[in-house]
């Protein structure tokens, strides 16, 4: 059974909710998203959720399983955004430079970042968890799906190489979104990271 089968059934037990699931799975998200899984406490998920022990312990059984939940739905709205963002955009080069700069410009209007829900789970968990290691892998794969078919896209409108293999370039792709997210948390100053992303999108050429 999925984790979100297990919520929809623990959700339907005994009397109705008090709270709205969704909102309290985006809150939760968060929480584990900026603290990462050791480091948000009961209590934070509790205060962040406005929900009681007893709510959460029927709604999602244990911390664990909140966690798995959180990040189902961190893939799925970054694999939603990137599907929209891919749409609007007129070719996949396009659609590869927007994201890049948009990390750049989120760091000039000082937001908030704490980096890739899913890396940083790919990093607290490497070697200990074999299951959130094979969801982290899984969500990898989509990811670089999507970036392909970016690739292939630029590639029909002639914006992007023909020379390259289009998983390579795409693995290549997400390698520097990492390497750009780790240097954004090393407070690197934007120019040299505009500086990166030319010398990423240089690549495409």
């Amino acid at each position: 059974m999925s984790n979100k089968n297990q919520q929809q059934k623990a959700t339907k037990k005994g009397r109705p909710l008090g709270f709205d699931p969704d909102k309290a799975m985006e809150t939760a998200m968060n929480v584990f998203w900026e603290k990462g899984y050791d480091g948000a406490s009961l209590d934070d998920l509790l205060h962040a959720t406005n929900i009681s022990k007893s709510s959460f312990y029927n709604s999602y059984g244990n911390k664990s399983n909140l966690f798995e939940l959180c990040l189902d739905l961190f893939c799925e709205k970054q694999i939603a955004m990137l599907e929209q963002g891919l749409k609007e955009m007129p070719n996949g080069r396009d659609f590869i430079e927007k994201f890049l700069r948009e990390l750049v410009e989120g760091v000039r209007l000082d937001k908030p970042h704490f980096g890739c829900f899913i890396m940083n789970t790919a990093h607290e968990f490497a070697g200990r968890d074999q299951h959130i290691s094979q969801l982290v892998s899984n969500s990898t794969l989509v990811f670089n799906k999507i970036m392909q078919r970016a690739i292939k896209n630029g590639q029909d409108a002639g914006v992007i190489t023909r020379e390259k293999d289009p998983e390579s370039l795409a693995y290549y792709v997400m390698s520097s979104i990492a390497g750009l997210r780790l240097m954004i948390s090393a407070q690197v100053h934007p120019d040299q990271l505009d500086a990166i992303i030319d010398v990423t999108l240089a690549a495409l050429d």
